[in-house]
């Protein structure tokens, strides 16, 4: 599962990098956070976050992720999400850093999505062999 204390992590790391807040450097960065796709993102494309507000578009990409995620996925979540995130992505005129920071965080939630249904699978699976087992005993 993602881990969203890193994540947030990651992007308040960035966010004190952008705004000069700390003097740690890219390199420190990437190596501090494993280079985790997540910040990679975030470090892409630096010449088109220039042309936007890096901080209110973080926010806004950030409060679609948290609203989404720790969520069981339904086809109209997906569709739900799909919505905001287009309209996230033509508000800033689909810059081409935000829409990699949303594209990463789709990417997040769907890992997300993907090891929920795959534990819901196995402890399924575990039950059915117990309820056998249990029918086999009796």
């Amino acid at each position: 599962m993602v881990d969203q204390s890193k994540i947030a992590e990651i992007f308040n790391d960035f966010m004190s990098l952008y705004l000069g807040r700390e003097q740690t450097g890219i390199e420190e960065l990437c190596k501090r956070h494993d280079y985790h796709r997540m910040l990679m993102g975030l470090l892409s494309n630096l010449d088109e976050a220039a042309k936007i507000p890096v901080p209110v578009v973080m926010k806004e990409c950030y409060e679609v992720y948290k609203k989404y995620r720790n969520r069981e996925m339904t086809e109209p979540d997906y569709e739900d999400l799909m919505e905001e995130t287009r309209k996230l992505s033509e508000k800033w005129k689909s810059n081409k850093w935000c829409t990699r920071v949303i594209v990463e965080l789709l990417g997040l939630l769907e890992e997300d999505d993907r090891e929920r249904k795959r534990i819901a699978e196995e402890v399924e699976r575990e039950m059915e062999e117990e309820m056998r087992r249990q029918r086999e005993a009796a």
